[in-house]
């Protein structure tokens, strides 16, 4: 059987569309935070860091949507690493700006939310028989 043909679950298909709301908030973020980031950062440094961590999240979430289990598994080691510092981040710029910082809070909840439907029952036996599908 063609892996195309297997039924993505809902929750899977949910999951990428919080993960796609989560790149357009790191858009809105960085339009809110660029004149802070500038004074702590090149331009060229801040433009290559925002674009690779977008990136790297459209990446990974265009290849969870295709079932690839890596890149579901990626996506939750990169968030557990980069959790405490953007709490601890979060936390700084509610200070400064708090409409940044419920926008910074808005993206942790989601991203939580959508790791939670990747990895429920029905999403994760997705997963394995995409993999074992496409051989």
């Amino acid at each position: 059987m063609d892996p195309s043909q297997i039924t993505r679950p809902k929750k899977v298909t949910i999951a990428v569309k919080l993960l796609c709301i989560v790149l357009a908030i790191g858009f809105i973020k960085f339009i809110l935070n660029e004149s802070i980031a500038l004074e702590m950062a090149p331009p060229a440094f801040i433009a290559f860091t925002f674009s690779a961590t977008v990136g790297i999240v459209a990446l990974l979430t265009y290849m969870i949507w295709n079932g690839r289990n890596w890149a579901r598994i990626t996506f939750l080691v990169l968030f557990i690493i980069g959790a405490p510092f953007s709490i601890f981040q979060t936390l700084q710029i509610l200070t400064v700006t708090p409409i940044s910082g419920l926008v910074d809070i808005s993206g942790i909840v989601i991203q939580i939310i959508a790791l939670i439907f990747l990895f429920q029952k029905p999403s994760s036996d997705w997963f394995r028989e995409m993999k074992v599908k496409r051989g």
